[in-house]
């Protein structure tokens, strides 16, 4: 062998001793941090779980149901509200209360459209109670069933939340939402309002534990229980006579505009309990963390994160020069934002859309999508060039941005074309449409001291707008809101078209 051949052949033995050395380095440097900094983190677990349990997770966790609880009875006011201001409703009764059939329709209707459990209206006048079923009695100040009437009449409240059993569906266990409807005087016409079945506070809960891994449960000022897991539990037991609770109940049920928390002991663990009163039904909302099992799951994730930890830290280093290529392809595809203009792509839209989707299926709120397309850009292109083209979609971009609301999804859709997710139903989102419109046709995309014949002075959008539907996905929205916005086009662009599913 040559002196040229042995220094080619030791060359690469060299290079790999150099690499294996750092890597040796590094990965004695990782396991000597993620160890030392391991074991440091263990000795203050106990006290930091404990702490970020009391301080931050049971705090969020119980005002975030509160917050949701609280969203889920502001429709039913909203909507009782309007009931006691409906000319309609006032009109029927003004006029005698001849018609059963009408106000049946009427009750029945709003029963139909918002999935309420029960919608009503008592007649001052003649005490007859209707149901979205039709004449269901007369109340009596002598019927224990509308002492109700009688107590919220007499109180001379706008409204007020009422738990008791609906006569008129089973006795089942229902929130009333009653609401005062004035004449045109300010008498009393009656009172109206909508019903909210126990067992779809109990679904909520039962998700709210599922999410959240917690215990969670609603008692009346009493202390009696109204919503828990454990079915046998409802309306039988109160919290004085559950064990650990006991001693606490009356702290717990002294509990006021301010949460409360505390910490008991039951069979042999150690509970952190917080307690909130929901204003708008009186009742108590309780939130449970078992503070033994969560430590304990705390040391035994310590446990395999140092063990996973070391054992994965011995491959870090060697698989990093073969997958820094792959993640980076990965983070590339995963990019959101539009990098011309600035605003979500398409794969951000797909992500928003899912989840305006989410909220409409839990939640059945609205929305809806606008297409924007601009009129005469290619001119632009033709004319000025692709940098000027650029600079306009930028332009439109942030026009759009800043007309939308910060919480509605502006995105590139692709060319000219962007998308606008709005959680609106089709009336409102025609507002925002011709907001647009209007914005993009005052602003001065072509900028001070340019040509009169500058084609960016000519620059308009068409929209077009379609508003979901159930089975409705991205790309059928996207259709059914491209065929509004191409009507918009050939009736001249610069205009709002709306476009709303077949059938």
């Amino acid at each position: 062998m040559t002196m040229t051949a042995k220094l080619r052949g030791a060359f690469p033995v060299e290079r790999f001793s150099a690499r294996n050395r750092l890597l040796l380095a590094l990965t004695v440097i990782l396991v000597t941090a993620f160890v030392g900094t391991s074991l440091i983190n263990y000795a203050i677990t106990s006290s930091a779980i404990r702490r970020e349990i009391v301080q931050k997770d049971l705090p969020l966790t119980r005002d975030n149901i509160y917050s949701d609880l609280a969203a889920e009875l502001s429709r039913p006011i909203l909507v009782a509200s309007s009931m006691a201001v409906d000319s309609f409703l006032k009109e029927w009764v003004e006029s005698g209360e001849r018609d059963v059939d009408l106000i049946t329709r009427y009750l029945r209707g709003i029963r139909d459209r918002y999935d309420f459990f029960s919608v009503f209206f008592v007649s001052e006048k003649t005490g007859n109670y209707y149901h979205f079923n039709g004449f269901h009695k007369v109340v009596s100040p002598e019927d224990a069933h509308d002492v109700w009437y009688y107590s919220f009449r007499d109180r001379n409240k706008d409204y007020e939340l009422d738990v008791d059993n609906d006569e008129a569906a089973a006795n089942n266990l229902t929130v009333f939402i009653n609401y005062r409807v004035a004449g045109r005087d300010g008498g009393l016409l009656g009172v109206t309002g909508v019903g909210l079945q126990i067992q779809r506070l109990a679904a909520l809960i039962a998700e709210y534990q599922h999410i959240y891994d917690r215990a969670i449960y609603l008692t009346d000022r009493a202390g009696l229980i109204q919503v828990h897991q454990d079915q046998a539990l409802i309306e039988k037991k109160s919290i004085s006579t559950l064990p650990g609770l006991a001693p606490l109940a009356g702290k717990i049920l002294a509990t006021g505009e301010e949460p409360q928390n505390f910490r008991f002991s039951r069979q042999g663990e150690t509970i952190l309990l917080t307690v909130r009163h929901i204003g708008q039904l009186n009742w108590l909302l309780f939130v449970e963390q078992n503070e033994t099992a969560a430590l304990h799951e705390a040391r035994m994730n310590l446990l395999r994160t140092v063990l996973v930890g070391l054992v994965a830290s011995l491959f870090i280093i060697g698989l990093t020069l073969f997958t820094i290529n792959h993640f980076q392809a990965r983070l590339e595809v995963m990019a959101t934002i539009d990098a011309l203009t600035g605003v979500a792509n398409r794969r951000m839209l797909e992500i928003e859309f899912s989840r305006f989707l989410s909220v409409q299926q839990r939640s059945r709120h609205p929305f809806s999508l606008i297409l924007v397309d601009l009129d005469g850009f290619k001119k632009v292109n033709d004319v000025l060039g692709h940098m000027s083209g650029d600079m306009v979609l930028r332009q439109v971009a942030d026009i759009s941005a800043g007309t939308v609301r910060p919480i509605d999804v502006v995105a590139r859709w692709g060319g000219d074309e962007f998308v606008v997710l709005t959680g609106l139903g089709t009336a409102e989102a025609v507002m925002v449409a011709r907001r647009l419109v209007d914005a993009v046709v005052t602003a001065d995309l072509a900028g001070v001291g340019t040509r009169m014949d500058d084609p960016r002075k000519e620059i308009t959008i068409s929209c077009g707008i379609t508003e979901y539907v159930q089975g409705d996905d991205l790309d059928s929205m996207i259709t059914r809101a491209d065929q509004a916005m191409y009507t918009s086009k050939r009736e001249g662009g610069n205009r709002v078209s709306v476009l709303a599913a077949a059938g």
